[in-house]
């Protein structure tokens, strides 16, 4: 019994990890292509605000997958979890994380600390990643199957 919850576990950081290496390498590629963009054809004294919103957006988009899986996995797949509790628990907790992202976002948008656009992308390359990953585990999965 005691090997199920580890191998869940394990089963939930490999996804974790292949997500954030899928996010780093379409970030890297993106912020990449931002900055030839800029210093190619804009010649702009900001060169770095597009690919900083890349990087940031990214990176908070990882942040938030990690933070979902972590609750998923504490809250929804623990032994002896009641259904009620784990649903109340995974409440607040979501509430506090999306509190904390939106005043992140705020604050970030509010100063102008990076260009929306480039948050806009950043945060979307990271879905990006965990539908690439999704995909890669079914085709998988359907092999394994049809053996």
């Amino acid at each position: 019994m005691t090997e199920e919850p580890a191998g869940r576990h394990q089963a939930v950081a490999a996804i974790i990890k292949a997500v954030v290496k899928k996010t780093v390498l379409i970030e890297l590629v993106a912020a990449g292509a931002a900055i030839v963009y800029a210093l190619v054809l804009q010649h702009g004294e900001r060169w770095w605000f597009v690919p900083a919103g890349i990087l940031f957006g990214g990176a908070l988009g990882v942040l938030n997958f990690r933070w979902l899986a972590v609750s998923v996995e504490r809250f929804y797949l623990r032994q002896g979890a009641s259904p009620g509790v784990s649903n109340l628990l995974a409440l607040v907790i979501s509430g506090i994380k999306l509190t904390l992202i939106f005043v992140i976002l705020f604050i970030v948008i509010k100063w102008r600390l990076v260009h929306v656009f480039g948050l806009v992308i950043g945060l979307s390359l990271c879905f990006l990643a965990i539908i690439w990953e999704g995909a890669r585990m079914m085709q998988q999965t359907l092999k394994s199957e049809g053996k």
